[in-house]
């Protein structure tokens, strides 16, 4: 039987039928191959996807990015997610490039995801040094981030949908869908107060700044949504969108869309969206999926940041990949303990000052 055929008689017979309305009900008829649930699960995903084909807000860019914004860009940086370890490496990264004269505020295009999207925000916006005092503070006191944020204890069903972060093999929308509607369904820390959060970092900041683009996912499709500063999102739903952790915060609403944590599908950093730039500084927090054995990852969703780089470097983007990596000292950790944050840091600061030489030929020549 052809791919169509195959295709037609699962939509138009009994079984079909019953497969489309409950995919669960069909997987226990043991009489049909894993093979033909698969092809079910996937036109049941592109059902679910097509079903905003005809929205016109914006958001929705596949990857890759069509006409990338980055395109023709001198400067671009990318800034990928990490809850709080990742913010707080790049506190110290930052401020080792600024206090030395690498002024990376000169980036025509920053892409930013979760944490990595707060960052990006203050440092273009003019926050980083009360955003830094702030962190720095919280650093001292991790109690206080803890009772910000609480990741010490989880109700079944965050954990339900963590451990399908885990359990994850691959970025399919299949599997993306099935994140995002379980995420919809977990009892997690409320978007709103998860906002208000995001405040105590970005302040007054109501749009996001221009130059930035913030990443997000679909919970109910699995699309990829891009926010950028023409968008009419605010800089603090745009952000809490992104740092949305499935079973940790949000879901959180942009337009009409609930959305969730912008590293949960087949990328991480999003390094399409400033394809065609000139130059792109990119800031991961590892660089292989077995780094989730260390406590670097929360999902196993496929990190793709090397072959996105050597895609960024075959399309003439000449690029400094940054990999955060573990803390040095330690074997294991967790990216979201407070308790990580003041080290977190120092290390950042250290890894700047470190990297000053090849910044300043790489990042401040003309």
């Amino acid at each position: 039987m052809s791919k169509s055929s195959r295709r037609t008689f699962l939509k138009t017979s009994a079984v079909g039928v019953a497969s489309i309305a409950s995919t669960q009900a069909f997987a226990q008829n043991q009489n049909l191959s894993q093979k033909t649930i698969a092809e079910v699960k996937k036109i049941e995903a592109k059902e679910i996807a097509a079903t905003t084909a005809n929205w016109d807000d914006g958001l929705a860019h596949p990857i890759p990015y069509k006409n990338p914004p980055g395109k023709g860009k001198d400067r671009a940086i990318v800034l990928g997610g990490g809850s709080e370890y990742m913010s707080s490496f790049l506190v110290g990264y930052f401020h080792a490039m600024l206090s030395n004269g690498i002024d990376l505020r000169l980036a025509d295009i920053v892409v930013g995801t979760s944490a990595g999207a707060v960052l990006g925000s203050a440092l273009l916006g003019s926050r980083l040094d009360l955003f830094s005092a702030e962190f720095n503070l919280l650093a001292d006191y991790p109690k206080i981030m803890a009772k910000l944020v609480p990741t010490k204890k989880f109700l079944p069903s965050q954990e339900r949908v963590m451990k399908m972060g885990i359990d994850a093999k691959d970025g399919s929308p299949v599997t993306i869908q099935a994140i995002g509607h379980a995420a919809m369904a977990a009892k997690s820390i409320p978007s709103e107060k998860f906002q208000t959060n995001i405040k105590v970092f970005l302040g007054d900041m109501k749009n996001i700044p221009p130059k930035m683009y913030i990443t997000t996912i679909d919970c109910y499709t699995a699309e990829r949504l891009v926010i950028a500063p023409d968008s009419g999102v605010s800089v603090i739903t745009a952000c809490a969108a992104s740092a949305s952790a499935p079973g940790v915060t949000g879901p959180t609403w942009v337009k009409d869309r609930i959305c969730m944590d912008g590293s949960i599908g087949s990328t991480e950093t999003h390094c399409d969206i400033v394809a065609g730039s000139k130059r792109a500084l990119v800031v991961a927090l590892a660089d292989t999926i077995e780094q989730e054995k260390e406590g670097l990852r929360l999902n196993q969703l496929p990190n793709t940041i090397l072959q996105e780089v050597k895609d960024l470097e075959a399309g003439g983007t000449k690029t400094k990949l940054v990999v955060v990596g573990m803390l040095p000292g330690r074997k294991t950790m967790s990216v979201v303990d407070p308790q990580i944050m003041e080290p977190a840091i120092k290390f950042g600061y250290e890894r700047g000052m470190q990297d000053l030489p090849e910044m300043k030929r790489f990042w401040m020549a003309a």
